[in-house]
């Protein structure tokens, strides 16, 4: 058997020599440098927040979005920064706080290197705005690459602006030309969380300052505070109950000149979660791993097997012998007789724990004799939300209002029978009342809504909505199952889960059709009127041929309907039709169509052309019954009756149409968009009553947005929502102010 001897590659070329050394240009150093100083988020808040806190600040604030990856802010109320030192701000080893190398040995400040701030600029962009005690305004700089550049005015030098005393840093797009290290990030979230352990620990060592942050909510403490409390607000209250503290004891021998104090936990508490060591050695957050074993190794004796300590400790070292630069990040230090500060940390620890501890607090429960033994229950975890993050409305809430219904004025007395003409209504004589009223009458052997094919909402799973579920009628023509296959289709999770946990807030103009709604955090604007005809379109989908019924007493006659009707459409002026020759065609078409759509639609024409009945879409919910001739007229003559989908489709949408609510006033939408006022009963109006614009609003409340609830909405339904709030940006604003 041949075997093939492995070949090189020959795309592989051969070296001819050894590569030549070139200079790194500047900007090559300065990016490799920078990404090596600021690995995340965090560090660059380590830096920032460091720089405050050197600057004297009592006041720091922290804003962050997207964990830091989209933005960084620092704020604080320090001494500020001149406007001769803007333009060496961000240039590297640039630095206010030392001057020579021997002045690392007597070091008492966080920065040193001047590091810090020109490799944030070489990986996002900058903009500072500053302002001195001395100063009479402000100054804006921004920075790209160490330099200070123009922006807007054109000019490179620090603008003049309105300024607290103090500073604020922006840093934007961090790692914006360092592609593979932001995609090496593994969310926001847990960026975030880094960014809060770094806070939090200099918040607990800081407790003279005041700590906040608009996205970083969990860090909120007061000025002139002290350690524990702030233990006690960032972290548990229980656990700051519990703490012993390590009074200030000077280490010996003398010659160390080390001091060490600080808070931890006793044998009663134990901290679980991360972040519970806090290592500090001359202010400076840092990691010892020799000091955090050993004060490890002294807790076994006092904790159970898998439990750790909560560990507060400030270590103070002569600067002279520590070393401080020994990491990129100043995340380690060096210091001299290592073993022996070590010995003498973990001696007073012990000492704090060895006086607090001679007992042990358990909690136990004695069973009786006899006594059923109970099953042991896990306790029920509860988060508890950010106040900018916290829904304070329940859509299963139900109000008092929404139990006493408010009846329709045009529902009471009876339909005035009158000698009509056959031109229209506007001729007829009217009753006293000055309009015809309509009953509305529901015929309980006519509905089609039978006690089998009703089921009321559970209360547990849903809200207690008005109204019952609408139960899919059997139906066996294709047609209408490629309607309602068409309707799942197009169903949008998102739209879906707005619509059926929204609460309703209130109506904002019945002319557009406007109301509000919340959902979560985020309040809508919405189009209840395109939402609603939706909606009933579903309905009477899945109700087809089972559709309940509303009797007309006294039944109008189909002909002065659909005068009215044509009377009122200037589309039918328009195009040079004589309105009774309209009237004539659109009645032999309903009439020569009455058995099918009293069959399917429950739309029931009599003999003599009298409309008995008109579909019952929604229990609870009455049509405008002043847009029935309108209606009609559409029937006749916008329903395809030729192709039994398109029949069926487009007689649903005219009637969902005829069911969403509309403005009070004209009879068709030609009238409306001709500005003209025309009357529910053909003549001038005045507009609706007080009492009918009540009943409207309130089954529009009550009846219609409780059933939107179970609706299927598509993705194209979320153009009639408008985001008009969000309570989180309402919360950055408010903070500002």
């Amino acid at each position: 058997m041949d075997i093939d001897e492995p070949t090189a590659d020959a795309d592989a070329p051969e070296p001819a020599g050894p590569r030549p050394i070139l200079r790194l240009s500047k900007d090559v150093v300065n990016q490799i440098a920078a990404a090596e100083i600021i690995q995340r988020p965090a560090n660059a808040i380590k830096e920032l927040v460091e720089n405050s806190l050197d600057a004297g600040a009592t006041s720091v604030r922290v804003v962050l979005k997207e964990g830091g990856l989209k933005s960084i802010q620092i704020t604080d109320n320090g001494h500020g920064i001149t406007k001769s030192d803007l333009p060496l701000l961000c240039t590297r080893y640039a630095t206010s706080k030392l001057r020579t190398f021997n002045d690392l040995q007597s070091l008492a400040t966080y920065g040193f290197r001047g590091e810090a701030l020109a490799s944030i600029s070489y990986c996002a962009h900058v903009e500072v705005v500053t302002k001195t005690r001395a100063d009479g305004c402000g100054w804006r700089a921004t920075y790209v690459d160490g330099e200070l550049v123009a922006r807007g005015t054109g000019l490179a030098d620090p603008r003049p602006t309105a300024a607290n005393d103090g500073t604020v840093i922006t840093a934007e797009d961090l790692f914006y030309n360092m592609p593979q290290r932001k995609r090496a990030f593994k969310s926001a979230s847990d960026e975030y969380g880094r960014v809060l352990d770094v806070v939090t620990k200099y918040a607990v060592h800081n407790p003279h300052a005041a700590w906040a942050g608009t996205a970083l909510p969990d860090v909120s403490t007061p000025a002139a505070s002290t350690s524990r409390a702030n233990i006690g607000l960032l972290y548990t209250p229980a656990l700051a109950a519990e703490l012993l503290e390590v009074a200030p004891t000077t280490l010996e021998p003398a010659r160390l000149g080390a001091k060490v104090e600080g808070w931890v936990s006793g044998a009663n508490a134990s901290w679980s979660r991360r972040g519970g060591w806090l290592l500090f050695i001359n202010h400076r957050l840092v990691d010892s791993s020799k000091i955090k074993r050993a004060v490890e190794s002294l807790y076994t004796a006092y904790l159970p097997k898998g439990s750790s300590p909560f560990v507060y400790l400030s270590l103070e070292i002569d600067p002279a012998k520590v070393d401080v630069n020994v990491h990129p990040t100043k995340a380690e230090v060096h210091f001299l007789n290592e073993y022996e500060i070590v010995d003498g940390i973990v001696g007073a620890v012990s000492r704090s724990l060895a006086g607090a501890n001679s007992s042990r607090t358990f909690t136990v429960q004695t069973l009786l004799p006899g006594a059923e033994t109970i099953e042991r229950r896990e306790p029920v975890k509860t988060h508890k939300p950010a106040p900018n993050y916290k829904v304070r409305t329940d859509p299963t809430n139900r109000t008092l209002d929404s139990m006493i219904a408010i009846t329709n004025p045009s529902q009471l007395g009876a339909y005035t029978e009158t000698e009509v003409g056959a031109s229209s209504y506007a001729e007829s004589s009217i009753a006293a009342a000055g309009r015809p009223s309509k009953r509305r009458g529901v015929d309980p052997d006519e509905t089609g809504q039978s006690d089998d094919r009703e089921r009321m909402w559970d209360a547990d799973d849903e809200p207690r909505d008005t109204g019952r579920d609408v139960v899919e009628s059997m139906c066996e023509f294709e047609s209408i199952g490629s309607l309602r296959r068409a309707v799942k289709r197009r169903a949008n999770q998102e739209m879906c889960d707005i619509m059926a946990r929204h609460a309703f807030v209130g109506i904002v103009d019945r002319d557009l059709c406007q109301s509000l709604i919340q959902h979560g955090t985020q309040l809508y604007l919405v189009d209840h009127a395109r939402l609603a005809a939706e909606h009933m379109y579903q309905l009477a989908l899945r109700q087809f041929g089972a559709l309940g019924r509303i009797r007309l007493e006294p039944a109008p006659a189909l002909r002065d309907l659909l005068a009215l009707a044509a009377a009122a459409d200037p589309g039918v002026a328009a195009a040079g039709l004589e309105v009774d020759d309209v009237v004539d065609g659109c009645e032999a078409v309903l009439r020569d169509k009455r058995e099918m759509v009293d069959e399917y639609f429950s739309l029931s024409l009599a003999d003599d052309g009298a409309v008995q009945t008109i579909p019952l879409v929604l229990k609870g919910y009455t049509p405008d019954l002043d847009r029935l001739p309108r209606f009609l007229l559409c029937l006749a003559t916008r329903v395809d009756w030729e192709s039994e989908k398109e029949c069926f489709e487009s007689f649903l949408r005219e009637l969902a149409d005829f069911y969403a609510p509309r403005p009070f006033g004209p009879v068709s939408r030609a009238s409306e968009s001709e500005g003209t006022d025309v009357g529910r009963d053909g003549q001038d109006d005045d507009g609706p009553t007080d009492d009918e614009r009540r009943h409207a609003d309130w089954q529009l409340e009550h009846v219609l947005f409780p059933s939107l609830r179970r609706g299927v909405w598509a993705r194209e339904d979320r153009q009639a929502l408008k985001q008009v709030a969000n309570l989180p940006d309402l919360f950055r604003v408010f903070e500002r102010c």
